[in-house]
């Protein structure tokens, strides 16, 4: 899933601090994660391998290009299904709401408390307050 907004051209040079033409490996997560991929620190290690790039390494923007291409956008109803099973710390296949405009409105990329109230207008939400798991996954992917 990347966020359509912004190229990866754009994000590799708002992370290209110093204008060398690189981003330092261990630092590679977070302009990945920009793009509006959801991936694991295990999936990145993974994914540097991938493109034969040590985490003591430098990436160039051709490098992450070809990392950003090869994340799978298919993969995202597998990511939130992991994000939801992080959420759910009792493993219910339930969260409570109320948590969840916590979780969603002060982390990353945050939502206001009026853009979570619209998206859960439409969801089905039990008596007690709890989302299911197909609908995070339906709430995420609007």
């Amino acid at each position: 899933m990347t966020n359509e907004a912004v190229s990866v051209p754009d994000v590799f040079k708002m992370f290209d601090t110093d204008g060398d033409g690189y981003i330092p490996a261990n630092e590679i997560g977070t302009p990945i994660r920009a793009l509006g991929h959801v991936i694991t620190n295990t999936e990145l290690t993974a994914l540097l391998r991938s493109v034969q790039v040590e985490k003591r390494g430098k990436v160039d923007l051709k490098t992450f290009q070809r990392m950003a291409d090869s994340i799978q956008p298919s993969d995202t109803n597998r990511q939130l299904k992991e994000a939801f099973e992080v959420i759910d710390r009792e493993g219910s296949g339930n969260v409570n709401a109320t948590e969840l405009r916590h979780l969603l409105t002060t982390l990353g990329d945050r939502m206001t408390d009026d853009e979570f109230n619209v998206l859960l207008q439409e969801l089905d939400i039990d008596k007690t307050g709890n989302i299911t798991c197909s609908d995070f996954i339906y709430l995420m992917t609007r």
